[in-house]
């Protein structure tokens, strides 16, 4: 990912802060965080209203809408390695809220024993096959600069317009699939489970909740939104 320079960060600061509502933005942050530079700089921020708690997926959680795990470089490798990237990549790709993963600090001189082509591919697959955007920031103040841009952005969008900018798949069944991954918390992989488990859209939409929640990854609430949105 290209990072912008200090010139054009700075400049889009300045018309962030300026254009910025009066409201802070309520920021959630688990408490996994308490320790990390980042998160002291946020609380000196005026932008945030900061508010700990335990976070089932993520780290950070912008005004309800984008949920944000947050890893060092280190960190990425580490969990690359010990096998919790991609358990954690598939609860990201199946929450209800815009996922994003923040990859903080430049490399490090040490790191674990990972090589530079799998960490480059793990990066690869988080953003091509998981859908999971992934932002790189410098440093945590950077990672500041990014919280304040996705906040600003996510203010400003209209709730009330659903943008799908990816290209529309051509054959039939990535098209299904497509489809039900509007669905409520429905990612490439469940999408996937529920199209072989009920074998038509239409049969999925029909489902009950708890024929929903036979289906490895629906629980019961998210059966309930499904329901909800298909009545």
């Amino acid at each position: 990912m290209m990072i912008v320079t200090d010139q054009n960060a700075d400049r889009n600061q300045v018309e962030t802060e300026t254009d910025a509502p009066a409201r802070r933005y309520v920021l959630r942050v688990d408490f996994s965080e308490r320790h990390a530079t980042s998160l002291d700089l946020v609380r000196k921020s005026i932008d945030f209203d900061v508010r700990m708690e335990h976070l089932k997926i993520g780290d950070y959680l912008i005004d309800g809408g984008v949920v944000i795990e947050r890893k060092t470089y280190a960190d990425f490798a580490m969990s690359l390695a010990d096998g919790r990237l991609f358990p954690q990549a598939a609860a990201l790709a199946r929450c209800p809220h815009r996922p994003v993963v923040l990859l903080e600090d430049p490399k490090p001189a040490k790191r674990p024993d990972v090589h530079p082509h799998a960490l480059k591919g793990a990066m690869v697959s988080l953003a091509v096959m998981w859908r999971l955007p992934v932002i790189q920031a410098r440093d945590p103040e950077d990672s500041l600069r990014v919280l304040r841009f996705i906040a600003h952005q996510l203010r400003n969008s209209d709730p009330g317009i659903l943008h799908r900018y990816d290209q529309k798949p051509k054959r039939l069944a990535s098209r299904k699939l497509y489809v039900l991954q509007g669905l409520p918390g429905i990612g490439p992989a469940l999408a996937s489970r529920l199209l072989l488990q009920f074998g038509s859209i239409e049969r999925v939409v029909a489902a009950d909740e708890v024929t929903l929640t036979e289906v490895r990854g629906v629980g019961r609430k998210k059966a309930a939104r499904i329901r909800e949105l298909v009545r």
